[in-house]
């Protein structure tokens, strides 16, 4: 019998430390996005970034928390301008967009992330996009209003009410609230299939589509093959946003906005 309550014990022990464990790293985090916060508006950009970067270490990476470090990044190039004689000469640029990349991932409804993307965008040399017709631009604008977990919520939403109505329907016998029934839970129901199909778009692309963003302190050569001694193809700038095709050695196959693919040191890309 004592050996169940050494168990029991240990058990409680156990839960004890994980919880002051937890509760630790809560204050240090708080401790640490306190400072971040005080340190940017103090222009001690570099300090900022750090304790940012702590309590994504911590684990409480979320859209805001990445925002704020690629503003910190953005700022601290900005800044360093006086020493180095031009922005952004540490590598800066490519932090930033990364960042903010990881914030409309887990956001992508955050406009302020995206619009200082859109201003960030403008030091690099990336290339635009293939052009797409007129119903995928928009399917990929609705899409990207929310999250897969997002649309999956409308969705659960939307089945639960077209059941309800459903149910009314069958159970009504006054017509006038028949034919409300009726409608709305044809409504419901044609919502909830939309929302099931944006989620299922939004996780395919999630997928299908890793993207790394170059991190270097000027431009970087992309080879034809895994080869320093290849042909280069590209020289891309820090910031410029690649997709992800295959990995060989320390070297990883990327593909830019404009279709054309390449080869890059794997340490010179970060991925988003």
């Amino acid at each position: 019998m004592n050996i169940y309550k050494y168990i029991l014990c240990a058990f409680a022990l156990c839960v004890t430390i994980g919880t002051a464990t937890a509760a630790e790293k809560d204050v240090e985090a708080e401790a640490q996005w306190n400072e971040a916060i005080r340190a940017y508006d103090e222009n001690r950009y570099d300090d900022a970034v750090e304790a940012f970067q702590r309590v994504a270490e911590l684990g409480y990476g979320s859209a805001d928390l990445y925002y704020n470090l690629g503003d910190a990044w953005f700022k601290l190039g900005q800044q360093n301008i006086a020493s180095s004689g031009r922005p952004f000469a540490g590598g800066e640029l490519g932090k930033a967009i990364v960042n903010y990349r990881r914030a409309l991932r887990l956001n992508p409804a955050m406009e302020d992330a995206r619009y200082n993307l859109d201003i960030a965008r403008d030091y690099t040399n990336d290339t635009e996009p293939l052009p797409v017709s007129f119903i995928t631009s928009l399917w990929r604008s609705l899409r990207d209003t929310l999250t897969a977990n997002g649309w999956t919520a409308i969705q659960l939403v939307m089945l639960a009410t077209a059941l309800a109505f459903a149910l009314g329907y069958l159970l009504s016998r006054r017509v006038a609230l028949r034919k409300v029934c009726f409608a709305v839970t044809v409504v419901a129901a044609f919502v909830c299939l939309l929302s099931t199909a944006l989620a299922l778009s939004s996780r395919s692309a999630a997928e299908k589509h890793e993207t790394a963003v170059v991190v270097c302190s000027d431009t970087t050569p992309v080879h034809a093959s895994p080869d320093s001694a290849s042909k280069i193809i590209r020289q891309p700038s820090q910031g410029v946003t690649v997709g992800i095709v295959r990995e060989h050695d320390d070297w990883t196959e990327i593909s830019f906005a404009d279709g054309e693919k390449g080869w890059i040191r794997t340490n010179l890309i970060e991925i988003v």
